[in-house]
């Protein structure tokens, strides 16, 4: 099996990733840790690479000697991240995505949408959403 977290560095991010881990060690799956921003030109490669970097550093800190198999990576597409991160629960075939969720204002998902439910809407498996 194998369960995607959508991460962010959040608090509920990493209540989602706590949770994420205690499924994983029942079900015996892999955890893939997603993020994901969008490209954008004036995205330097040294953020690319310093954000990619805190969040493999977040992960093995808080996954590893857990014994649990997993990997993050950072996804960087033109694509909302919803949308990237959907095709790649799509593409990886995964079994259960995990996100965490915020209240928001109705301005506030006027002007900037809502990540989660667009995953909730159209991911092609089961998702387990934190608050």
């Amino acid at each position: 099996m194998k369960f995607m977290v959508c991460y962010d560095s959040s608090k509920e991010a990493k209540k989602t990733l706590e949770l994420a881990r205690e499924h994983a060690k029942v079900w015996g799956a892999t955890l893939e840790v997603i993020n994901s921003i969008m490209r954008d030109l004036s995205l330097k490669r040294s953020f690319i690479e310093k954000k990619e970097q805190a969040l493999v550093y977040e992960i093995n800190e808080f996954l590893g000697g857990s014994g649990i198999s997993y990997k993050a990576e950072l996804l960087i597409d033109t694509l909302h991240p919803a949308e990237q991160m959907v095709q790649y629960a799509e593409k990886e075939e995964i079994d259960q995505i995990f996100i965490g969720i915020e209240k928001k204002s109705k301005v506030g998902k006027l002007i900037f949408g809502s990540t989660a439910q667009h995953m909730i809407l159209t991911a092609p498996c089961p998702v387990v959403t934190v608050k």
